[in-house]
């Protein structure tokens, strides 16, 4: 799928490609990640996912697990940014939003009667105050909710805007 991400220092939108990512290119703590997408992507039931540039297609620019949870229904396993675009220093943005619309509209391919649409996840992060930081961030940036076992979800009416938000239609990246 297309998508377009946002190069910090030009202000420019960048053309970029969301796919489906195999074990042996997903990056790992060794190259500075915080989660071993490599080991994580493995397991039958997970499908991992790479966001690169168009021009640029070795260079993994982030990270989304996906899967279908047997309680959540769509769930978003793990999700990362590259080293290179994290914080006020980073490179490109609209990555993870990027991610996340694709997630979503994963859960409308893949979800079940009243699981279609939503999408379940964790934040997590290596410290409990970063983890709320985070938590503070999906909720005001990407309209998440929190359930009652402590997990984030983004509810239908959301993920049709997230979509539309950062896919949009095909036809506008031709």
């Amino acid at each position: 799928m297309k998508v377009l991400i946002l190069e910090v220092d030009s202000n420019e939108l960048i053309r970029g490609i969301i796919k489906e990512g195999n074990a042996k290119e997903m990056p790992s703590v060794k190259d500075a990640w915080q989660f071993n997408f490599n080991k994580h992507s493995l397991p039958k039931d997970k499908t991992a996912f790479i966001l690169v540039k168009e021009d640029t297609p070795k260079i993994i620019e982030g990270c989304m697990i996906f899967s279908m949870h047997d309680t959540f229904g769509p769930f978003m396993d793990y999700l990362e940014v590259a080293p290179h675009n994290k914080g006020s220093e980073g490179k490109y943005k609209r990555v993870s939003g990027c991610l996340i619309a694709y997630a979503c509209g994963l859960s409308f391919e893949k979800g079940q009667d009243e699981d279609k649409g939503i999408l379940t996840f964790k934040a997590f992060s290596n410290n409990e105050e970063d983890q709320k930081k985070l938590e503070k961030l999906y909720r005001d940036k990407y309209g998440t909710v929190m359930n009652p076992w402590g997990y984030m979800e983004i509810h239908q009416n959301q993920s049709r805007l997230l979509i539309e938000e950062y896919l949009g239609d095909e036809d506008d990246l031709a």
